[in-house]
């Protein structure tokens, strides 16, 4: 017999199924729920991180360039997960060239998201398993493809023609979806998170005053009728009289209202803090959102403003180790709405102010991050693993 005849064949009918099969439908399940969803929240922290560097280098930096700039790449990225599950299976000789290196990367990135204690990737969707579920699936996917080998196949005619077909449908679905649409402004009862540092006073009182009040202010005061307390307030309709903090009592260093929230959200927010400093707080889209009432001397003097989750386990560590028991400046919290209510974890600072953002967008906002404010302006902006580092947290505290 000759060498040819008596070498076996190399690979298996197994290490097919996983190249040609299980890598593909994990990667395309992947694709068509980020196409689904069509949000940035979607994409890994460090993808994310990867695409804003690239966006800055090309001009794209600000907040509106840098959505459009991410609602293409999500696209092109999608386009690719369609392109490279369509070479797996119409191109059997490549199928694991292909999936080595591409789950590869998938842990990695994993790896990374991980690290930073994140609570979703995104790979699955936002309700999707959390990080360290979809890096096992990946890892153990990995294994397979790197100790099974599939049958070795040929560059065929109908294998191009097909991977070809394939592609190009992929390409024109994902390009050909429509852009997300944004949502109504929630009108909600006021929420636990409308909440001051000092409880606030919603009793009606019929008290007359003893005297006739001299401050027209005052007299305006008096003279206006209880609210019904059967009927629930809109969050963003309290007025900042409702309560007898004194954050909600001092008066406004500003004499012009804070800005109205619009009637149409947009279907994702991805504020770039950074872009901040410098100008005033009230200006920024994302400040807007933020259920009233807004503390009255916000713009009075150093504030502390912190973005958080409720299950961040990184911004429940800062509130703890900066924040208690005392509050260095008069801080105020906005929650970002799309924590897990199950993972949820007490709030340590009792002297903080509590507002939060209105349910319905994707929230791209890395938590915690914290702004210094000085007269309603944008001084300093400390956030991702600078946050972690009580030195850079104390000294922004400190800063003048």
């Amino acid at each position: 017999m000759t060498e040819a005849t008596t070498t076996p064949a190399r690979g298996s009918i197994f290490g097919s199924f996983v190249c040609r099969v299980l890598v593909p439908a994990w990667l395309l399940t992947g694709a068509a729920i980020k196409l689904s969803e069509r949000s940035p929240m979607l994409l890994p922290s460090p993808v994310r991180d990867a695409l804003k560097s690239m966006a800055t280098g090309m001009g794209m930096g600000s907040e509106a360039d840098f959505a459009t700039f991410l609602d293409f790449m999500l696209r092109v990225i999608v386009s690719g997960e369609f392109a490279l599950a369509a070479a797996m299976i119409m191109l059997p000789r490549i199928s694991r060239v292909i999936a080595v290196p591409m789950l590869s990367l998938f842990v990695v990135i994993l790896l990374t998201v991980v690290a930073r204690g994140e609570a979703s990737c995104g790979c699955f969707g936002s309700k999707g398993p959390p990080p360290w579920v979809v890096l096992i699936g990946d890892a153990a996917l990995l294994a397979l493809a790197i100790f099974f080998r599939p049958l070795p196949g040929r560059f065929t005619k109908v294998n191009i023609g097909g991977f070809v077909a394939l592609t190009a449908v992929g390409v024109a679905i994902a390009f050909g979806v429509p852009p997300k649409q944004g949502v109504a402004h929630p009108t909600e009862p006021a929420s636990k998170h409308s909440t001051d540092a000092v409880p606030a006073v919603t009793k009606p009182t019929t008290k007359v005053p003893d005297a006739a009040p001299t401050d027209p202010s005052k007299a305006a005061a008096q003279t206006t009728p209880p609210a019904n307390p059967t009927k629930p307030a809109d969050a963003s309709s309290v007025p900042s009289t409702a309560t007898t903090s004194p954050a909600a009592t001092t008066p406004s260093a500003s004499a012009t209202p804070w800005p109205n929230a619009p009637a149409q959200l947009q279907p994702y927010y991805l504020p770039q803090f950074e872009q901040w400093v410098g100008k005033p707080l009230r200006d920024q889209p994302v400040a807007a959102l933020i259920t009233r009432p807004i503390p009255a001397d916000l713009e009075k003097g150093r504030w502390v403003v912190m973005f958080f989750r409720e299950d961040c386990e990184h911004c429940h560590a800062v509130l703890d180790r900066h924040f208690t028991p005392k509050v260095p400046l008069p801080t105020l919290l906005v929650a970002v709405p799309d924590a897990d209510p199950a993972a949820s974890l007490p709030n340590p600072c009792s002297e903080c102010q509590v507002r939060t953002l209105p349910k319905g967008p994707d929230w791209v906002i890395g938590t915690p991050v914290l702004l210094l404010v000085n007269d309603g302006v944008v001084k300093m902006v400390v956030s991702g693993t600078d946050a972690e580092d009580p030195a850079k947290v104390q000294a922004m505290l400190d800063a003048r």
